[in-house]
């Protein structure tokens, strides 16, 4: 079951963590939100994307964050080297970093330009 699967079933906001790394990324229910701007399509696309694992408490559950970004770390290390100042040289880091950056993006701490760029130049690429 994908997070947006869960989130339909549940209807309210979960946070989630990962099977990995000690990392927490904080999922909003937006089963009834209509709007359409880049910062909705990406967190509808990657809730779509990351399978979860486990509901360990009333509003957390596990997710298979690590995975998710394993399947697509190419696509993930072309999407760093071109949107951060520095790219992490291990796998392992690189992971850790876009576990961290995806929650910071659910959280709104980048632009709208940024979640467009992502999608329009990755999204069509990520399992």
């Amino acid at each position: 079951m994908t997070i947006t699967e869960f989130l339909k079933i549940a209807r309210r906001d979960f946070d989630t963590y990962d099977t990995v790394f000690d990392v927490c990324v904080t999922c909003c229910d937006m089963t009834d939100d209509d709007n359409d701007d880049w910062y909705d399509r990406f967190c509808k696309f990657i809730y779509g994307k990351v399978e979860v694992v486990k509901m360990i408490r009333e509003c957390e559950m596990i997710c298979e964050w690590t995975q998710f970004i394993e399947r697509n770390l190419e696509i993930f290390r072309e999407a760093a080297r071109e949107m951060w100042t520095w790219l992490p040289e291990d796998d392992e880091d690189l992971e850790y970093e876009w576990i961290k950056e995806i929650n910071l993006w659910f959280a709104g701490y980048v632009s709208e330009y940024e979640y467009r760029m992502f999608m329009e130049n990755y999204a069509d690429k990520i399992q």
